[in-house]
């Protein structure tokens, strides 16, 4: 998640964030990751020629997998940044169904005047 995204606040709105589970999900394929890196390591000892440094390969890519999606996604599950956690600003959703209602008015070409303009305007306010 980049500065760019986050409010003032330093909130993200929800369409840039992923569900808690999805984190959580991403935090266990990691540390499986380097589980399965760590059991490669026998291959690694007891191989010969090519095996052995095609094991190592995938030894090291998937050590490195593992601690990147560890790190990432740890990191976000700790500082809140899911969908419902503390740094969720909760405005993804409604701007994004605002946005689509001013795309379909562009499509169709519905141009709003007079009350029915006001009453799309002042819909927000409690009257």
């Amino acid at each position: 998640m980049s500065r760019k995204k986050a409010n003032a606040d330093g909130k993200f709105p929800t369409q840039y964030l992923l569900p808690k589970f999805s984190l959580t999900i991403k935090v266990v394929v990691g540390f499986y990751l380097l589980y399965t890196s760590y059991e490669l390591m026998d291959g690694v000892v007891s191989g010969e020629g090519r095996d052995k440094y095609l094991l190592g390969a995938f030894m090291v890519g998937f050590a490195i997998a593992g601690i990147l999606l560890i790190f990432f996604c740890g990191r976000s599950l700790l500082q809140g940044k899911y969908v419902g956690g503390a740094l969720d600003a909760g405005e993804g959703e409604e701007d994004s169904e605002e946005a689509h209602e001013a795309e379909e008015d562009e499509r169709t070409g519905a141009v709003l005047t007079g009350p029915e303009a006001d009453g799309k305007q002042d819909s927000g306010e409690g009257e």
